[in-house]
C-alpha cells in the first residue's frame, strides 16, 4: 500500500513540475496526469493487482462487444461487422456473437469468420492494441505478485 501511495505522490509532483515548466509541457500536463492515473493507478494499481487488470480486461471485452452490437444493429452507416460464414450461420445480430468477436479481437486471435468494415476497423484496431497492452500488464502484475 505504501508503494501505491508513493507512486501517487510522485505523479502529483511530476504534474507540478510540468505546470511550472515550458508552455508545451503545461498544455499536456493534465491530460498526461489523468491518462497515467487511469492506466497505471485505476487499471492495475501500479502493477500490484493482477486481478484488477484481469477484471478490466473482461470489462473491456464487454464494452467493445456492446459497441459492436449497437453499431451493427442500429447504425450501419458508421460501419458493420461482416462475416465469411454462410448466410444461415451468420448471426452477428445476436449479442453473444458480438461478445465473441470482441474477445477474438481483444486477444488478437483473428479467426477470420467476422471482420469489420467502415469506422469499426479503427475501433477493432484500438481494441486489439488494448488487449495486447492489458495482457502484458497482467503478466507484469502477476509475476510481480508471485515474486513478492
Amino acid at each position: 500500500m505504501s508503494y501505491i501511495e508513493f507512486k501517487r505522490c510522485e505523479a502529483k509532483a511530476d504534474l507540478e513540475d510540468d505546470l511550472n515548466s515550458t508552455t508545451f509541457k503545461k498544455i499536456f500536463a493534465y491530460p498526461n496526469f489523468y491518462f497515467q492515473k487511469y492506466v497505471f493507478d485505476y487499471v492495475g494499481r501500479y502493477a500490484t493487482s493482477p486481478i484488477r487488470v484481469l477484471l478490466n480486461g473482461i470489462l473491456t471485452i464487454f464494452i467493445f462487444g456492446i459497441l459492436y452490437y449497437l453499431v451493427n444493429t442500429f447504425s450501419n452507416g458508421l460501419g458493420s461487422i461482416e462475416s465469411t460464414l454462410p448466410s444461415h450461420l451468420n448471426r452477428f445480430q445476436d449479442f453473444g456473437n458480438s461478445i465473441y468477436y470482441s474477445a477474438i479481437t481483444f486477444f488478437t486471435i483473428g479467426y477470420g469468420d467476422y471482420f469489420p468494415n467502415g469506422i469499426l476497423k479503427f475501433v477493432a484496431a484500438f481494441e486489439g492494441f488494448s488487449g495486447v497492452f492489458l495482457m502484458s500488464y497482467f503478466t507484469v502484475a502477476f509475476v510481480r505478485k508471485i515474486l513478492r
